[in-house]
């Protein structure tokens, strides 16, 4: 059996020597045939495991663009494992430099002579656990405006903000996103179809709500309507007199995935949409 070819697939596939020698073995030595043997194996792996709901999500801004993305694996303790957490190092370098602005295009970018996709394949392989590229998001800002980024827990949560100038508040608002999850900026910018959107969907869960308390509820949602995180005798809108929020951006490990068997990992089981929610 070649050595040369041993040490080839292991350094494409990041699997172990037993694994590459069986392939060739049943490949007759043929490199390519080997290729095949172990991408087959991979694939009927990745069909009957479990959902891939763990992992981190990342920020990293440059210049007036950022990107968030979030790469979901198996396990908990998948966060840990240093070859994970250089996965998201190396995808953040090279997704930042390139012109992806969907899953599908970041996962053809290519990092080296292999393309994301077959790199996170990669260390899927080393880590023992499936691993995806599950959301990729690009933003731009203006020249004038202010990027604002948290990272809570090395990746739990990664939120960004946009500003209309630089405030020593911008920490505090990425600070006040991650902890009350607001889904809209403003109580007062929501049109009637967003209102009884949201109505329905709290009575569908709840029952029914007077409008009263459905007001207060929905205020609640609403990132300048919330109690401000430094003083909840204040609302934040309170607290930005000229500080503007342009837009705001969270990601949140494994948002919209139901940890069940039958549920797909680009598919929600509640049949949600997996996007960043837009702010207006």
């Amino acid at each position: 059996m070649d050595i040369s070819k041993i040490k080839a697939l292991r350094e494409e596939t990041g699997l172990g020597m037993l694994e590459v020698k069986k392939a060739l073995s049943e490949a007759n030595d043929d490199l390519e045939k080997a290729r095949e043997i172990l991408s087959s194996q991979t694939i009927k792996k990745a069909d009957t495991t479990r959902v891939a709901s763990k992992g981190l999500t990342r920020i990293t801004t440059k210049g007036n663009e950022a990107i968030l993305f979030e790469v979901n694996a198996e396990t908990d303790f998948v966060a840990k494992h240093k070859d994970f957490i250089q996965l998201l190092d190396d995808l953040a370098d090279v997704l930042m430099n390139s012109k992806a602005i969907t899953v599908k295009d970041a996962n053809k970018v290519m990092i080296g002579d292999i393309t994301v996709e077959q790199h996170i394949q990669k260390v899927s392989n080393i880590i023992k656990e499936n691993a995806f590229l599950r959301r990729f998001h690009r933003i731009k800002k203006q020249d004038h405006q202010v990027f604002q980024t948290y990272m809570h827990q090395q990746g739990k949560v990664s939120v960004l903000v946009i500003l209309n100038e630089a405030n020593v508040l911008g920490k505090d608002l990425a600070l006040q996103i991650t902890s009350h999850a607001p889904k809209y900026l403003s109580y007062d910018l929501l049109d009637q179809e967003t209102i009884n959107y949201e109505r329905f969907m709290y009575e569908k869960e709840h029952g029914t709500i007077s409008d009263e308390d459905f007001i207060k509820h929905l205020r609640t949602q609403c990132l300048y309507d919330q109690p401000f995180i430094k003083d909840d005798q204040m609302c934040v809108k309170d607290v930005m007199k000229d500080l503007k929020v342009i837009d705001f951006y969270r990601f949140e490990l494994g948002q919209g995935i139901e940890n069940k068997l039958n549920c797909r990992l680009d598919v929600p089981c509640d049949g949600s949409k997996i996007t960043v929610t837009p702010i207006y």
